[in-house]
């Protein structure tokens, strides 16, 4: 049986941050009860299956003339499928978008530069997210959401 090693010597065999955190409970005498539910905790905060899936498809229709403001919301087990038109860049490509998350909303922006001509578009946008979301602002448009039960 070997004697146990001063911390020193275990500096290089453990890593900083893991040498780091031995060294304070070391320090503070933390019982090995309060130290099993330190990691727990850990574990169980540093844990997200959280995610948003979104996929674009887009038609060019024209001139930004007289069009509906609705949208169309399908809702499925795989998440919800938005249809609408929106007067945006005529040089949209589908990619210069941004879709973020806040909270429990979901905010699409589309470009729409002052300078550049605008045309109509037709959108559908489908998103899929983890956890739900309660409300989307689809161009400055804010639709409530229920989705489907999975």
């Amino acid at each position: 049986m070997t004697s146990p090693q001063p911390l020193s010597k275990m500096r290089g065999a453990l890593g900083p941050g893991l040498f780091k955190i031995l060294l304070i409970i070391c320090e503070k005498n933390i019982s090995m009860k309060h130290l099993f539910i330190l990691i727990c905790c850990g574990f169980l905060f540093s844990c997200s299956d959280s995610f948003i899936n979104h996929d674009l498809k887009y038609e060019k229709l024209g001139d930004c003339t007289d069009y509906s403001r609705t949208i169309n919301m399908i809702s499925n087990i795989n998440g919800e499928r938005y249809q609408f038109f929106s007067c945006i860049d005529d040089n949209f490509d589908g990619k210069n978008y941004t879709l973020v998350r806040k909270g429990d909303s979901v905010i699409v922006d589309f470009p729409k530069t002052a300078a550049q001509k605008k045309s109509l578009y037709k959108l559908i946008l489908d998103v899929d997210a983890k956890p739900n979301y309660h409300h989307i602002i689809l161009d400055g448009r804010e639709v409530t959401v229920v989705p489907a039960e999975k």
